[in-house]
């Protein structure tokens, strides 16, 4: 089944972005383009041998290798592309990353202590996470490239961490597919290359719910010490984020002891971090929303140029399904959307069964997989109510989960008797409608 998956989207990919093209008058073909389009099909190339290979050799140090050696590979054409379109090196998302370039740079010349002291006074406890990070590293070696080391190692072992999580809750072929699916995508390829935080909280977020999933299976101290200590981390960078993953902790476990008095008390946690974590995210809409004007937030990432209630409609079904790929750039717009174009257009064709995968994870009550699927929905939710669900960064924390609930949504579709049946012609038409749709919707 994964095999004929992976060649049918192989195909179905390519055609969507020549259609795409040929119905977008007046777009250049340029080098980005043909290096998103290159992305995708090595990376589906890649996944159907793994799923045809009769060995099926599935192993965390080869996926550590194969994540390694192919975001390197891609990552180093990213910026070389980046370099011919503009300059430098920053993968075209020039403010966020000059900025924490300029102040971990600053910040390392005073040394350590005093660099530490002078972030911590000038800038709010959210941002001191990056900063402090990436003036430790320009420390050592004044390189941006340093920077960029560290987060494809961070990748790496954020994919194995997928991988082990996955192997929980289903077999190890879907598990390894799902991790590699996602550690080889062009979006957080993206991430690594750049100068901003994504990469290092997104390998915080993971390394909770890793934690999370260890102490689940074996009831020990050191992986809870190791969620426990990200999820203090992940304060620095986003405290909302935290407040989430601790709820989903406690509902959790406010589920499996249901019946016991301390089932209640978990339940009242749970709720508390949820209002907890709202109240943050409330706090932080206008550093989203620039003060609530969807239609300014929309424009600056060009992925749309409609206003009103419709923006609205489309941050709710962006979180839902989305966020949708660009596969090719407007003629003002932002070139590096066009990077995310290869990886996001899979993950579109993940969302149906990601979905379904969902919904049997409630009807079936797989318990394993409730922290993950309650985390999943509550930053969709908080990202839609901040109508930042069709910025990639806001949405990013969540998507390595999505893969594992869509794997496994593909493995209870193809092992269970389910009346719940999608003719394929459909998914795939969905898929390209939702493509095409989208694109031209950008360029109206």
């Amino acid at each position: 089944m994964l095999t004929k998956l992976h060649s049918n989207l192989l195909i179905v990919g390519v055609m969507a972005y020549l259609c795409v093209a040929y119905a977008m008058p007046g777009r250049a073909l340029t080098l980005v383009s043909v290096a998103s389009l290159g992305a995708y099909v090595t990376q589906l190339a890649m996944l159907l041998y793994f799923t045809r290979t009769a060995t099926r050799p599935y192993s965390a140090p080869l996926l550590f290798g194969l994540t390694l050696g192919y975001t390197m590979l891609a990552g180093i054409l990213f910026m070389e592309l980046s370099w011919y379109y503009e300059g430098d090196t920053f993968m075209f998302s020039k403010s966020d990353a000059f900025f924490y370039y300029a102040e971990s740079t600053k910040a390392a010349s005073m040394g350590l202590a005093d660099g530490a002291r002078y972030l911590m006074q000038h800038y709010k406890y959210d941002d001191w996470g990056s900063l402090l990070l990436d003036m430790c590293l320009m420390w050592v070696v004044p390189s941006k490239y340093l920077l960029n080391l560290t987060y494809v190692l961070m990748g790496a072992c954020s994919t194995v961490w997928l991988y082990d999580i996955g192997r929980k809750v289903m077999p190890q072929g879907y598990a390894f597919m799902a991790a590699l699916a996602y550690g080889t995508s062009s979006y957080i390829i993206f991430y690594h290359c750049s100068f901003l935080k994504e990469s290092a909280f997104v390998f915080l977020v993971i390394g909770a719910m890793h934690g999370l999933y260890r102490f689940m299976e074996r009831n020990s101290v050191v992986p809870l010490l190791e969620a426990g200590l990200c999820v203090v981390l992940i304060l620095f960078f986003r405290p909302a984020v935290a407040a989430m993953l601790v709820c989903g902790a406690f509902a959790y476990y406010g589920y499996v002891l249901k019946g016991r008095a301390l089932s209640v008390f978990l339940y009242l946690m749970a709720a508390l971090c949820v209002a907890g974590a709202a109240q943050t995210a409330g706090e932080s809409i206008d550093q989203y929303t620039a003060g609530g004007n969807m239609d300014l937030i929309v424009s600056t990432t060009s992925n749309s140029n409609y206003s009103g209630s419709f923006n609205y409609f489309m941050s709710f079904i962006a979180a839902l399904i989305g966020p949708f790929p660009s596969l090719y750039p407007q003629e003002s717009g932002v070139t590096h959307l066009v990077f995310y174009g290869a990886g996001l257009t899979y993950k579109l064709f993940l969302a149906l069964p990601f979905w379904f995968g969902a919904f049997w994870i409630i009807k079936e009550r797989h318990t394993m997989l409730f922290p993950l699927l309650f985390f999943i929905l509550l930053e969709m939710l908080a990202t839609a109510y901040v109508c930042a669900s069709m910025e990639l960064r806001k949405v990013l924390l969540h998507v390595p989960f999505m893969y594992i609930i869509a794997f496994f949504g593909l493995h209870h579709y193809i092992e269970s008797n389910d009346r719940l049946r999608l003719r394929p012609a459909v998914y795939y038409l969905f898929g390209i409608a939702v493509l095409g749709v989208w694109n031209l919707l950008r360029v109206k």
